[in-house]
């Protein structure tokens, strides 16, 4: 019924598994990587760099590395394979299991309480199930790989 690769980027959710940061394959994790790759030992010049530039910023360089590490290092490999790493009491994973379907939004019971989603996410759980509806999962699935999951 759907596409493999697309429904396997997609979690039953309707979210965008590859565009999260959790995701091993996906491009924050990607990039992540590639400025570690060519930052390489900067550590040891932002002391310099903060006194010779005269610039503070330089002062917060190992909160930024902390984060940058913690970005390169995750490995989720999707929603569909896999309990949400960030979401770890989600409960679509495990319904979409049960009733056996492959998004929320096929579901006669959607809109539900089932997810367990703050209010915000929950909001955007239905307007992107209402989207993939009126759309298709292929189409929803271009125009979400191409912006910012964080945006």
């Amino acid at each position: 019924m759907f596409d493999e690769k697309v429904k396997e980027a997609m979690a039953p959710c309707g979210l965008c598994c590859t565009t999260c940061f959790a995701h091993k394959d996906g491009d924050i994790r990607k990039y992540s990587l590639k400025l570690k790759e060519k930052l390489g030992n900067f550590h040891i010049n932002a002391k310099r760099f903060e006194t010779m530039l005269d610039n503070p910023v330089f002062k917060k360089y190992t909160v930024f590395q902390e984060v940058l590490d913690y970005f390169s290092s995750e490995n989720c490999s999707g929603c569909r394979k896999e309990q949400c790493r960030i979401f770890k009491n989600c409960g679509v994973r495990s319904c979409h299991q049960d009733k056996k379907i492959d998004f929320c939004f096929q579901c006669d019971q959607f809109p539900c309480s089932n997810t367990n989603f703050d209010d915000g996410l929950y909001k955007g759980w239905v307007q992107i199930n209402r989207k993939i509806r009126e759309i298709g999962i292929e189409k929803f699935h271009e125009t979400a790989i191409k912006r910012p999951r964080y945006g």
